[in-house]
């Protein structure tokens, strides 16, 4: 018994630091990709680049993030989680020290803007399309060492990384992007290389998984489509806030630009920070199952957007985005882990870089749509995100009733 005892704990503390793991590894790879989209474009004028040379090698990367994730997570599910997150890993730190070593000789006059656009553009492609590996291979490594009834507790804590990662992200890129870009990378590159040092020797897979990969399970897509669903509206929802909230209060409520820059970021800033907390203590405490986490989240959510859309103070508006955050918090979480229930073993890769692609569409989809609806009224665009976030619920619903139905 005590050697038994002794296994379970044993099992128990690997679980632990691969989860630990994962959450570094996330969040210095969410880090990376939010300080490049805040400081790219106004390093790119320092270079001698135009705005729109920037828009386009980051729209051409997000595309080729899109593209490349799925092959990332079939191919997980043939050599391994960890071979894919160390590549994506080594790939972000070598474009990280890359970045870094075009700008100094840009800034320093031994290139010439033609040749560091081209430099940049093709450092930045590599790094996309390497780095898509690392959201399917954690999110199908984490569906691996967690049980049915802790899947939910799991992806919240991917989650939370990717929270905790997308604000050192911005932090790193105001404090020190702007005075010392070759320094900023620099860290980047360091933390990539601590990340990878963490999986080398940290993170396990479980001796089982190996027969479920060569298995080659099928994707199941009749299974788990509603929750890819959920994936495209709460993403292209949050993605049109990210868009047009600051738009709204310059031109709803009569803030300059400064302002609106000013108290469209904290607003932003509070419902990232009311997922992060939900994501990484909520879900945990709460213990519900998959598909109730999803269902009061997009009720939660709704409220908040339906309450937004109305809101004539900006006190109202932060009030709400917290509670959107804490709805998208419960909601997401709930999501992925449906989703990697529905899934079974042997189709985890594959299923998380298919969510990736739907997150990917998401983010594309939302900037323009918000943008366009705010032309015709600065309300318009949250009226649409409440619609998306209405899909969310009935999806949920959908899902709520197949798990009680299969319960019976």
């Amino acid at each position: 018994m005590d050697k038994t005892q002794g296994q379970v704990q044993d099992v128990e503390t690997q679980t632990s630091w691969t989860q630990a793991t994962l959450f570094l590894t996330l969040m210095v790879f969410t880090a990376g990709q939010s300080f490049l989209l805040v400081v790219l474009p106004p390093l790119g004028r320092r270079l001698g680049f135009t705005d729109l040379h920037i828009g386009g090698i980051l729209s051409l990367s997000a595309l080729l993030i899109m593209v490349s994730a799925p092959g990332w997570g079939y191919l997980s599910e043939r050599v391994g989680r960890r071979p894919v997150l160390l590549a994506a890993l080594a790939g972000g730190a070598l474009a990280a020290i890359g970045f870094g070593t075009i700008v100094h000789f840009r800034l320093s006059g031994s290139l010439s803007v033609f040749l560091a656009l081209i430099l940049i553009a093709l450092v930045r492609a590599i790094q996309a399309l390497v780095t898509s590996g690392v959201l399917p291979a954690a999110q199908a490594l984490m569906a691996d060492i967690t049980a049915p009834a802790r899947r939910a507790s799991g992806m919240g804590t991917l989650g939370a990384g990717i929270g905790v990662g997308a604000i050192a992200g911005a932090g790193l890129a105001w404090q020190v992007g702007g005075k010392n870009p070759v320094m900023a990378f620099s860290i980047i590159a360091a933390l990539a290389g601590f990340a990878l040092s963490s999986v080398l020797w940290l993170a396990k897979e479980p001796a089982c998984m190996a027969s479920a990969r060569l298995s080659d399970a099928q994707l199941p897509l009749r299974r788990i489509w509603p929750f890819l669903v959920t994936t495209l509206v709460s993403i292209s929802a949050y993605s049109i806030l990210q868009q047009v909230t600051a738009l709204r209060l310059q031109d709803s409520l009569g803030f300059s630009v400064e302002e609106s820059i000013s108290r469209g970021g904290a607003a932003l800033m509070a419902a990232a920070l009311a997922m992060i907390v939900v994501q990484a203590s909520a879900v945990r405490v709460f213990r519900w199952e998959a598909t109730r986490l999803l269902g009061v989240g997009a009720v939660i959510a709704v409220t908040a957007m339906l309450i937004c859309t109305l809101a004539t103070a900006y006190s109202t508006i932060v009030a709400t985005f917290i509670l959107l955050g804490i709805g998208l918090g419960l909601m997401l979480t709930g999501n992925l882990a449906a989703l990697s229930l529905g899934t079974g073993p042997g189709a985890q890769g594959k299923a998380a870089g298919v969510n990736v692609l739907a997150q990917g569409l998401g983010q594309a989809l939302g900037p323009i749509t918000g943008a366009g609806l705010h032309r015709v009224s600065p309300q318009l665009p949250f009226v649409a995100a409440t619609i998306l976030l209405v899909i969310a619920c009935l999806v949920a619903a959908r899902a709520w009733r197949s798990a009680v139905t299969s319960s019976r």
